[in-house]
């Protein structure tokens, strides 16, 4: 079911004094800025860590769901992103344990086309994206 973390997501307010600290707390320079995508809401940063990386991102949409849980929550883990061997396969176990989901298409349906994650109530705060790679 589960192979590897992918990634992880950290929300921040500030992302040049977020990036500072993290240069300082990693020791590295080593930076890749992804350009904000139209409609996405967010500006990222990664920090590359072999087949892993972290995350750092901010809102550009202030009324966007990125927006509303750092306001609700301030800076922090917004969400883990674990590898999955087979998703479906993956989300239609999750759902017969009653694992609480965030864009399940639901039972008997096609492919699935969105990202499928496991709701924060159902993972200790932390939003958990799965990933089928």
């Amino acid at each position: 079911m589960f192979k590897d973390l992918d990634h992880v997501t950290i929300i921040v307010k500030d992302l040049d004094a977020a990036v500072a600290q993290f240069k300082t707390i990693l020791g590295t320079d080593k930076v890749r800025r992804s350009e904000p995508t139209p409609g996405r809401g967010y500006r990222a940063v990664h920090f590359d860590f072999g087949s892993t990386n972290i995350e750092v991102i901010t809102p550009t949409d202030q009324h966007g769901p990125w927006a509303r849980r750092l306001a609700a929550n301030g800076d922090g883990v917004y969400l883990y992103a674990l590898k999955v061997d087979n998703l479906r396969k993956t989300v239609d176990e999750l759902r017969s344990k009653g694992v609480r989901l965030v864009d399940d298409p639901g039972p008997g349906t096609g492919p699935i086309t969105n990202l499928v994650c496991i709701h924060p109530k159902s993972a200790g705060g932390a939003m958990i994206l799965l990933l089928e790679r």
